[in-house]
């Protein structure tokens, strides 16, 4: 299986892994996204999806003995393509915590990983890492959506998180000559 969008530093469990691990020789746990993709993650790497740990820590004994057959962990609401991406970006959180990496490192890290990618992308990881409960990626993501919008029009963030103006052209006219400082200077896009 192979999913349409291929990520190198995720790929679904019955591909070859071209990466390294977070931890050379550590066991893995198989993820099943809700396009029938599975995937093969360090438990490091799996312990930072809140929800996956939860499932691990309240089955350990099982998971644990039988970890090598056991049935993947379902994740109903993630689709293959963003679920990669987070994979690779927790991949890189385990790795700035083994080797005490600083702030700085890691944010500019963070800013280099999104940089390149688009506002649906973004959307999708977002959707993700709040189903996943992975406060570091979302505090991340969300703070990404805040500088994209920040000084934009109303019509582009309207645009960005498909928002259906429901005012009246009267009524806009007159919210925004009541509110004029708030559409002074804003970027159009």
């Amino acid at each position: 299986m192979s999913s349409s969008r291929e990520i190198p530093e995720a790929k679904p469990a019955d591909a070859v892994v071209a990466d390294e691990p977070a931890v050379k020789d550590e066991r893995q746990i198989t993820l099943k996204t809700a396009d029938n993709q599975l995937f093969k993650v360090e438990i490091s790497v799996a312990m930072e999806f809140a929800a996956v740990k939860a499932f691990y820590e309240d089955n350990e004994a099982e998971v644990e003995a039988s970890l090598d057959d056991h049935p993947p962990v379902p994740l109903l609401n993630v689709l293959s393509a963003p679920l990669a991406v987070t994979i690779e970006f927790c991949r890189k959180q385990v790795e700035f915590r083994r080797t005490s990496a600083s702030r700085a490192v890691k944010d500019k890290y963070a800013t280099e990983f999104l940089k390149g990618r688009s506002n649906d992308e973004i959307k999708e990881m977002i959707l993700v890492a709040n189903y996943l409960n992975i406060k570091d990626f979302l505090e991340v993501l969300n703070q990404t959506i805040a500088d994209r919008i920040k000084n934009k029009s109303v019509e582009y963030v309207r645009a960005f998180f498909g928002i259906q103006n429901d005012f009246t052209a009267e009524e806009e006219a007159r919210l925004r000559q009541e509110h004029a400082w708030a559409f002074e200077g804003v970027d159009e896009d």
